[in-house]
């Protein structure tokens, strides 16, 4: 029974691996053409000569849309760096270049398959107040198309942008960022001016506050990204996040690829480690929008080291990869010269939670776990996201303690073991005493064996009841360890394929980031051009020591005397090189855990069972003769 069961738990923890590394898409859907069509007579920002930052974040906004086209993270690199960074190294968080424009080949041809460059943080007019829809050719300005009046606000960390739209009114969008924070503050009010802007009064201007679907994304096998997502509230409180990830399929209605209805206190774009939030002050976003972006990163192809080249097709639609997301919200015109005005908070960086649960964030700290953990069914079976939490925590305080997320990994590995040490005893005895009735009642199942060879059925009924006489019954205590240690190995799985406090942290020697594949020898490209070969572009050596140890600590175990058990054992040999090469390229912090929990394992074997053997065991049996013989003698 227990063999059956850790087979389970290996084809379980298979399944696991490969559906969150080949995670299935869903069937194309046909494109409708229903919704105002984007004016590619507007201009688009090609220049960003705005430049906000502080300490943590270089910023760079164009007058023209009052959009953000770039977002430099001072803290983060885009590899591991010796010394001090270079401007070149640091971590581009977000570059509207990485979507270019997807311009239609002539006016005539336009449809919701093309869209105009988009920009962080920008406004989107979603009613007709200011820019009205053309109905003949559906076409509508917007906001990031125009270019806004820049004023002096006197303070080098601010920037206010005024637009006077041909109605009468005046938008007015003010950003400043905070010294040593990860946000921007943002007010956006609206005014009715005097003469033209009186036929605004009485009326709602409706607006989305948008990401640009310019996020640097993670190229991980392992983790879908980037997405977008939306707080979702019920009964006043935050009830969800729901993650949205394009599945590189065109949208039913590809400018509106997802939406949410109802009060919505943030949206999000996201990637593996970093992400990019809108949050408003005091009321929340009525209802938000993602929009499906056509990937140009994909189309980069290797050239040479360390250089590559776009090789774009503006004609293709199969690769919808990216996405943009805002929230909804109202200004409204009560009177001539009465000012409305809504605040935001832009966060811009990583996804800790430590700086998340800023009360300036609100809940933005719960959509970490929703995007991490609660993506799949099996994070929710097995209480992945309390589960990775608190091995984080875990984590973190053996750093404190020794300045090593390797050796806090190992640490942490003793923890588990010594945890579930006592309960595996138990079990192990439990089994000790099953396979002890086993070893004495063998010869009659062997002579059953023997005597209805040529009758299964029959050899099983003779089977079954000399289990009934001598009460033999698997101990299904003894698949507890396996059980308890499942969700450990899954949380653990999850927390260090997406925890930030992980990446570029080294172990020892050639190990530099323990969020990554070890790669003692780096080919730059895959060994060949079929799977599994495909997949592998560097020499890990530690996937192959957690393969040999995982074989030598099962050969290691003693062969069960039930026959259908031992062949499971000789069936669950291959296991481990399965998991081994699912895991090939995965992080080499989760390949310590298993090589120390495997180790620990042998030691267990070749050593505490041999000075404190389980009662009924061989190793028992041999102790209390060696003790008699020593009594006698």
């Amino acid at each position: 029974m227990r063999r059956i069961f850790s087979l389970v738990v290996w084809t379980l923890l298979a399944l696991f691996v490969v559906r969150t590394c080949w995670p299935g898409g869903e069937p194309p859907e046909s494109v409708q053409a229903d919704v105002p069509l984007e004016d590619f007579g507007q201009p688009m920002a090609e220049d960003y000569p705005l430049v906000l930052e502080n300490e943590h974040l270089h910023s760079r906004w164009s007058p023209i849309g009052a959009g953000c086209g770039l977002i430099v993270l001072k803290d983060y690199t885009t590899h591991v760096v010796e010394g001090e960074p270079k401007w070149e190294d640091l971590l581009v968080l977000h570059d509207s270049s990485r979507v270019r424009p997807k311009v239609p080949p002539s006016p005539d041809a336009n449809s919701p398959l093309f869209y105009r460059k988009r920009d962080a943080f920008r406004l989107v007019e979603t009613s007709d107040l200011l820019f009205p829809t053309d109905p003949a050719t559906r076409v509508k300005p917007n906001l990031d198309g125009v270019e806004w009046r820049l004023e002096d606000t006197g303070d080098p960390s601010a920037l206010r942008f005024v637009y006077d739209a041909p109605s009468g009114v005046r938008l007015v969008k003010e950003v400043r960022l905070e010294p040593a924070a990860y946000h921007f503050e943002v007010t956006v009010s609206a005014v009715a001016l005097p003469g033209a802007g009186a036929a605004a009064v009485g009326r709602n201007l409706t607006l989305r506050f948008a990401t640009g679907g310019g996020i640097r994304a993670d190229r991980d096998p392992y983790y879908k990204d980037p997405y977008v997502g939306a707080g979702l509230v019920a009964y006043g409180e935050l009830d969800e996040v729901d993650i949205w990830t394009p599945n590189g399929r065109v949208p039913p209605l590809r400018p509106v690829a997802e939406r949410w209805s109802g009060e919505v206190p943030f949206v999000l774009e996201g990637s593996k480690y970093f992400m990019e939030a809108v949050l408003p002050q005091g009321r929340p976003f009525r209802g938000a929008v993602a929009e499906a972006l056509f990937d140009d990163e994909l189309f980069l192809e290797k050239v040479a080291a360390g250089t590559t080249r776009a090789r774009v097709d503006p004609t293709r639609t199969d690769y919808w990869l990216r996405a943009s997301v805002g929230g909804g919200f109202t200004l409204h015109f009560a009177d001539v010269g009465a000012a409305d005005r809504r605040d935001f908070v832009l966060y811009a960086g990583p996804k800790d939670t430590r700086i998340l649960s800023a009360p300036i964030y609100g809940e933005l700290a719960e959509a970490v776990d929703y995007a991490d953990y609660g993506t799949s069914w099996y994070y929710r079976i097995f209480f992945t996201r309390q589960v990775a939490r608190f091995l984080l925590a875990i984590l973190t305080f053996f750093h404190t303690l020794t300045g090593n997320w390797g050796v806090a990994i190992v640490l942490l590995t003793l923890v588990v073991r010594a945890a579930v040490f006592p309960i595996m005893r138990r079990s192990q005895a439990k089994m000790a005493i099953y396979q002890e009735k086993m070893r004495k009642v063998k010869p009659k199942l062997d002579a059953i064996n023997e005597k209805f060879a040529d009758d299964p059925q029959r050899k099983q009924l003779e089977t079954m009841k000399l289990y009934r006489e001598h009460k033999l019954t698997p101990p299904v205590g003894g698949c507890l360890p396996l059980l308890l240690q499942m969700p450990i190995f899954i949380g653990l799985f999850a927390a260090l394929r997406s925890s930030v406090v992980l990446r570029h942290k080294p172990f020892v020697g050639w190990i530099r980031d323990l969020s990554a594949p070890d790669a003692l020898i780096d080919f730059g490209h895959p060994i060949a051009s079929f799977w599994p070969l495909n997949t592998v572009h560097s020499l890990n050596v530690l996937p192959l020591i957690m393969v040999v140890l995982w074989v030598v600590h099962q050969r290691s175990m003693p062969t069960p005397t039930d026959p259908q058990q031992a062949k499971m054992q000789r069936m669950m040999t291959f296991m481990p090189v399965v998991f081994g090469l699912l895991l090939y390229n995965y992080a080499s912090g989760l390949s310590l855990y298993m090589i120390t929990s495997s180790l620990l394992g042998i030691v267990e074997q070749r050593i505490i069972r041999k000075r404190w053997p389980v009662p009924g065991t061989p190793e028992a049996r041999a102790k209390a003769e060696a003790a008699g013989a020593a009594a006698t003698g």
